[in-house]
């Protein structure tokens, strides 16, 4: 398989300024995964004319996960009516680290309290899957809701901050959801997510179609997608044996993910209520 990006350092990853300035705008413009009307998102007005910042390399942890939160980061510190008050801030218990709060944010004189996510999940038997299985969108929700957003409500966090009394909580979570390719399936009857961001297919090797071409998007490439052109291309027969979920764009700018022929063999149970 014709995958050179993938052989490149970890330190390379994150560091494409024309990536990274694209990233920035799509995270300004792409739909939230949740539906505003049953989670308190952040408005998406909020992001109205915020001008963009310089782009500069990344040189945090090679994770998608920190990447997002460094360029809200970034978009934070430009943003006329918001100041950064802190971030990551920990919440200890007894001694063991009870949690940490993504942002704390002061909105024109008012403290909010943000947690921030940007995931990929797949539908599969009613429920949207990340990619390794091991996560799923019920259980994160979940946890954002129920242990995240609490934090700064905690006797723990009132007694080692007492300096912060956030006002106003807000999730933001973005990313995109994949439909499954090749199978007559409905989605997941799961109404608290937004339809604004499905955007993709997801398949096993078998039923990647063979009419079309495909490139191989490397890590830091899964936000903003770059154009077909320019990415190395992967011959769908290529992928029978992989072992570990692959994503593709095709020639239309469509995002895929070819899973494992044994995926998903670890399917984390149920939330409580979910």
């Amino acid at each position: 398989m014709n995958e050179p990006r993938g052989h490149l350092i970890d330190i390379e990853l994150f560091t494409n300024t024309a990536q990274i300035r694209a990233d920035m705008q799509w995270l300004l413009t792409q739909a939230p995964l949740l539906s505003p009307h049953q989670f308190p998102m952040l408005p998406k007005t909020l992001w109205s004319n915020v001008p963009l910042p310089i782009p500069k390399p990344y040189s945090g942890p090679k994770r998608i996960g920190f990447y997002y939160q460094w360029l809200l980061t970034e978009l934070i510190n430009h943003h006329p009516q918001l100041r950064l008050e802190a971030e990551e801030i920990q919440v200890n218990e007894a001694g063991k680290t009870r949690g940490a709060i993504d942002f704390l944010i002061e909105n024109q004189g008012h403290l909010e309290h943000w947690e921030v996510a940007v995931k990929f999940y797949l539908a599969y038997e009613n429920r949207w899957l990340g990619p390794n299985a091991k996560d799923a969108l019920d259980i994160k929700v979940t946890r954002m809701l129920d242990h995240q957003l609490a934090l700064s409500s905690h006797p723990s966090f009132r007694q080692q901050y007492p300096h912060w009394q956030p006002t106003q909580k807000r999730l933001l979570v973005q990313g995109r959801l994949y439909r499954h390719y090749g199978y007559n399936i409905g989605l997941p009857d799961w109404s608290p997510v937004s339809t604004e961001s499905i955007g993709g297919w997801w398949c096993w090797p078998e039923a990647l179609p063979t009419d079309r071409a495909f490139g191989i998007l490397a890590r830091d490439q899964w936000l903003s997608l770059p154009p077909f052109s320019d990415l190395p291309k992967v011959a769908a027969n290529t992928l029978n044996e992989i072992t570990r979920a692959h994503h593709l764009l095709d020639e239309t700018q469509t995002p895929w993910f070819v899973v494992p022929k044994g995926w998903p063999n670890n399917v984390p149970p149920l939330p409580p209520m979910a």
